[in-house]
């Protein structure tokens, strides 16, 4: 899809909503300077989304339903942050970050995203796989910090407040566990996030922010919890995807102006590992401390109080121990 189709589909769904009693395709064809055949293949690019538009002779064409999904066209409206410059998507894809990948070598601009409310190929940290069935917001965001790659190392947090700002605005109160899970006050986990990159010598070419939120329902109800049982009612999806990227957009330019030290202490206010006793091994299971969580530093970095000292951890895979 080219820009100039999508922002005529945005100009002719607009249309639509506007004249419940319907608009006839000669009018809708004046105002974007087209073909009544061109319109037709724009409604019928609508309805290959999931929007249901009749189209009746001296009626024209009525919406008489939109999809509940996270489409550019039901999202970008929402966004009240003017960070997002280009966004793609579609109800199933593969992967959203392998989508922003493609994307971010063929040159796509920062403020780039994919969403989609359904992946087939979807994954995790430390390449688990990520479960993503319908009824989820799945979105990729290509970020391009100039920056080398140490400073970066912290984006995985900042992201993950950001997500929980955008739930905030919802109504949903999330906590975090670093480095990138989001759960509810009982530890069920409601949304995760993925960050991949690439550098060009120490300094950081893009960044794909991968974030995977479970809205409709959940794969496990003992260790998943969903956006619509927390809020109490369902949430249509593009407000979600729209909160959550509003809220990464603040994080990230706070991030990008003052740095992480800010963020360390609500980013401590919203632990869910405060206190407790953890074992944190590296990709290869091998422990690389345990003790109690004591806070992050100002860099990011997991603090553990072990029978050896504070242990700072830079990266890991974080595991609860039994008092």
């Amino acid at each position: 899809m080219t820009k100039r189709s999508d922002d005529r589909r945005v100009v002719i769904l607009q249309a639509l909503r506007d004249n419940p009693g319907g608009v006839s395709g000669e009018l809708l064809a004046t105002e974007l300077g087209v073909s009544r055949v061109a319109v037709r293949k724009h409604v019928e690019a609508l309805r290959e989304l999931g929007y249901e538009v009749d189209a009746r002779a001296g009626e024209g064409y009525t919406l008489v339903s939109s999809p509940d999904a996270p489409l550019p066209l039901e999202v970008r409206p929402l966004l009240r942050d003017d960070f997002f410059v280009r966004i793609e998507g579609g109800r199933v894809t593969g992967s959203t970050n392998d989508d922003a990948r493609t994307l971010a070598l063929d040159g796509a601009p920062e403020g780039t995203v994919v969403l989609a409310a359904e992946q087939t190929t979807g994954r995790g940290r430390l390449g688990r796989e990520w479960s993503s069935p319908p009824g989820g917001v799945y979105a990729s965001v290509l970020l391009r910090p100039r920056v080398e790659t140490p400073e970066a190392i912290v984006l995985p947090l900042v992201v993950g407040l950001g997500v929980a700002h955008g739930l905030d605005t919802l109504g949903v109160q999330t906590l975090l566990k670093w480095p990138n899970d989001l759960l509810c006050v009982d530890g069920r986990k409601v949304a995760g996030v993925l960050l991949e990159g690439l550098s060009e010598g120490w300094l950081i070419s893009w960044i794909v922010a991968g974030v995977g939120i479970n809205v409709r329902s959940t794969p496990d109800r003992l260790r998943f919890a969903s956006v619509d049982e927390l809020f109490g009612r369902r949430v249509p999806l593009a407000q979600v995807a729209a909160a959550v990227l509003d809220g990464i957009a603040g994080a990230y330019r706070r991030w990008q102006s003052d740095g992480f030290a800010p963020f360390a202490a609500e980013y401590e206010g919203r632990s869910y590992l405060a206190g407790r006793p953890v074992r944190v091994s590296d990709a290869a299971g091998r422990v690389l401390a345990q003790g109690e969580v004591v806070g992050i530093d100002a860099v990011g970095r997991l603090l553990v109080a072990t029978e050896a000292g504070t242990v700072p951890i830079v990266a890991g895979d974080v595991t609860l121990r039994e008092e």
